[in-house]
């Protein structure tokens, strides 16, 4: 059995008590969260959890939960700005990590948390989870066969109501529109098709320059062969959330929704269109399942590693620094990544003016 910590306890960290609870081999046993001594009673959590409230270990500083010997790894679901003292304590601790996307506020925090994975010898992944969206993984199935010939055109998009929470409406905080809802499609490009040559952005600050950038429109340069760009927006009006893509291949040409039921629509050459269904599993689920199966082997994560969603953080700041600079950013080291059983390894990667 798995022992599990999760540090953070608003609602990702809620969110995350079912999914533990329906994984065998794994047991939330405590909680780290400075509002502790209220959450403790909360009645609701009883639902969410396999064992009673107040069988848990319940802690107001997280840093006494990593040192407590009582968990084996931890899911860190604090604000972004806190994922690296938090990653740190827990890894130093010697437990293995899984830890809430965007990895952190810069691509330098980035670095020492992969190098203190590095001097622990623990499993530290960062929960990507479009990775394991079941449209997405379709998606990269079809590309890596090659089935439907090569991949000409991939366009995605991602827009929601601004967030209300202060913490989250403050660039400085959270990364703003770019590192919290942006860097899904560009991790996914990133884990996908390796790393652009160039990127090239536009867009603005309709809410003010204190909640930062919240409307994006990225290209990025996959060769003269291969079309790529993504969207994102943070609307003040109450527009549902809607994640979108259209990829077309040589042979297919792949229409995805969030919106709509079924979600995706799978167009081939001299052929009736397709809609595959999936399972009820999700996304989130799978992830944490992967990165347990990983502790259970021995092995350490192939997806999602700590290089990748770092290289990921560096593409988002390539991308504000186009935005800043209204010109093309350059990336060092461009250039398709090596298959690793599937998915993807990637080189480090810096942006240059």
């Amino acid at each position: 059995m798995i022992r599990v910590g999760i540090i953070g306890m608003g609602g990702m960290g809620k969110g995350r008590l079912p999914l533990y609870r329906d994984i065998p081999g794994a047991q939330v046993v405590a909680i780290a969260d400075i509002r502790a001594e209220t959450l403790r009673q909360d009645a609701d959590l009883s639902t969410l959890l396999e064992i009673a409230p107040s069988d848990l270990r319940w802690f107001s500083d997280y840093a006494a939960l990593a040192k407590s010997g009582l968990v084996d790894m931890v899911d860190i679901c604090l604000p972004t700005g806190c994922h690296r003292p938090a990653v740190e304590t827990a890894l130093a601790a010697g437990l293995h990590v899984l830890c809430e996307k965007p990895m952190a506020l810069t691509s330098a925090d980035c670095d020492a948390m992969v190098a203190a994975s590095e001097r622990a010898q623990r499993h530290l992944m960062i929960a990507q989870c479009i990775r394991f969206w079941p449209e997405y993984e379709y998606l990269a199935d079809l590309c890596n066969s090659g089935e439907a010939g090569r991949l000409l055109s991939l366009q995605l998009s991602r827009q929601g109501a601004a967030p209300s929470r202060a913490w989250f409406c403050r660039a400085a905080e959270s990364g703003g529109a770019l590192l919290d809802l942006h860097i899904h499609d560009i991790d996914y490009c990133h884990a996908l098709l390796g790393l652009p040559r160039r990127v090239y952005a536009q867009g603005g600050m309709g809410q003010g320059p204190e909640a930062g950038y919240d409307f994006c429109l990225s290209n990025l340069d996959y060769g003269p062969e291969t079309q790529v760009s993504a969207t994102a927006q943070w609307s003040k009006a109450p527009i549902p959330f809607a994640a979108r893509y259209e990829a077309r291949f040589e042979e297919a040409f792949l229409r995805f929704d969030s919106s709509k039921s079924p979600t995706l629509t799978v167009y081939r050459v001299d052929a009736e269109p397709e809609q595959p269904t999936f399972g009820s599993d999700s996304a989130y689920r799978n992830e944490i399942r992967y990165l347990l199966s990983c502790i259970e082997r021995g092995e350490r994560p192939a997806r999602c590693t700590p290089q990748q969603t770092r290289d990921s953080v560096a593409l988002i700041e390539a991308i504000r620094a186009s935005l800043q600079g209204q010109e093309m950013v350059s990336i060092d080291g461009a250039g398709s990544l090596v298959p690793a059983g599937g998915y993807w390894g990637s080189s480090g990667v810096e942006w240059l003016i």
